[in-house]
């Protein structure tokens, strides 16, 4: 014969480990749903980094360009300034000699 009191009790225990068990489950949804929302801000985060990174990459790579041209061009300066003055010495060089030569 049941006793009401027991039944209750039993009713009651098996609706406190329904809530434990529904609410353990929730837990595990909130935990996973944080974890997605985690993962989520690192690979915002990575992506923000990784875009930063190569838009410096970028900016380094047109210093070293612009840097790179402007040697080159006072390369050129200096090179046409080093052909001018040997042109110039040897135009010297050979009009001592002929003044040497002729006696002039």
């Amino acid at each position: 014969m049941a006793i009401p009191e027991i039944d209750q009790i039993k009713r009651s225990e098996e609706e406190a480990a329904a809530l434990i068990e529904a609410a353990r489950h929730r837990k595990m949804l909130a935990i996973e749903e944080a974890k997605r929302e985690g993962e989520g801000l690192v690979l915002m985060r990575l992506s923000d980094a990784e875009k930063r990174l190569r838009e410096e990459r970028e900016r380094a790579e047109s210093q070293v360009a612009r840097e790179h041209a402007r040697l080159m061009d006072e390369a050129h300066d200096e090179a046409g300034k080093i052909r001018d003055y040997a042109e110039r010495q040897k135009d010297t060089a050979v009009s001592l000699l002929v003044r040497l030569i002729t006696g002039e």
